[in-house]
């Protein structure tokens, strides 16, 4: 995998649950890679329409060198790019636009550990 191709800077994210002071179940996000070096190639994308709404879907790779964290990544995990700065990571009440968020539906190994191939999609939903 050549470096020059690996022009983006992306976060990786995997959902946790913690618990609140009264007990109660809390969604949170921990992040396992925050600035790692990407290739970003889109691919796919659908519109449709479902109930009142108008729904449509943007399918993107991104490539990334191997590693074992990313190697274990499922659909509970997340890719945001471009990549959040150490201060935007490090406050849980930051605010990520939804423009730039990717839901994990896969990954698979280029080569033999060289690289990563994670497919996601970014679903934007519309009312009509």
């Amino acid at each position: 995998m050549q470096a020059g191709s690996l022009d983006r800077r992306i976060t990786i994210r995997r959902k946790t649950y913690t618990s609140s002071d009264t007990g109660e179940p809390t969604e949170a996000w921990a992040n396992i890679a925050l600035r790692r070096a990407a290739s970003m190639w889109p691919f796919k994308g659908s519109e449709g329409f479902s109930s009142p709404e108008k729904t449509a879907y943007e399918q993107v790779e991104f490539r990334v060198r191997y590693s074992a964290d990313v190697a274990a990544l499922s659909p509970l995990d997340q890719v945001i790019n471009p990549a959040l700065s150490e201060d935007e990571a490090a406050n849980p009440a930051y605010v990520i636009p939804e423009r730039s968020t990717y839901d994990v539906l896969g990954v698979l190994e280029i080569g033999r550990r060289q690289g990563l191939r994670i497919i996601t999609q970014r679903r934007s939903d519309v009312t009509t």
